[in-house]
This record gives structure tokens, C-alpha cells and sequence, in this order.
């Protein structure tokens, strides 16, 4: 079971907004999970570019390792 902690965030108020629209529409069930699936879009994205240029791999292969390391931890 993956453990959360509760960690405080100051963000812009539009960024708020832009939140309670999403779950509004149904995109997330609330603001917190969207928060966490941007914040692991980032890591994804982050980690792929950095590691296929320290690599110098292609970011196919990256993301097909990335894919597995996060069904490894779920």
C-alpha cells in the first residue's frame, strides 16, 4: 500500500479555480487527486528526459522501464 502524507502547498488562486473546474466536471473526484496525478506527470516527464539524455537512450525505452518501476510499486 503506497503511504500519503499531508504536505501544505501555496498556490496561485487561479490554479484553485482551474482545480474545483476539474472536479466539477468529473475529471478527478477532488482536488487532492488531481494535484497527485499532475504532480506524478511531472516526475514521469521529468524523470524520462533526464534519464534518456544521461542514457542516451531512446524516451521509448525510458518510459517502458518508468511503466514498470510504478506497476513494480502499485
Amino acid at each position: 500500500m503506497i503511504k500519503i502524507k499531508l504536505i501544505s502547498v501555496n498556490l496561485p488562486e487561479s490554479y484553485l479555480k482551474v482545480l474545483e473546474i476539474l472536479v466539477v466536471e468529473g475529471k478527478f473526484p477532488n482536488r487532492s487527486e488531481a494535484i497527485r496525478v499532475g504532480i506524478r506527470d511531472l516526475i514521469r516527464t521529468e524523470y524520462l528526459i533526464e534519464e534518456s539524455v544521461k542514457r542516451n537512450l531512446s524516451p521509448n525505452l525510458i518510459q517502458n522501464e518508468i511503466e514498470n518501476q510504478i506497476q513494480e510499486i502499485i
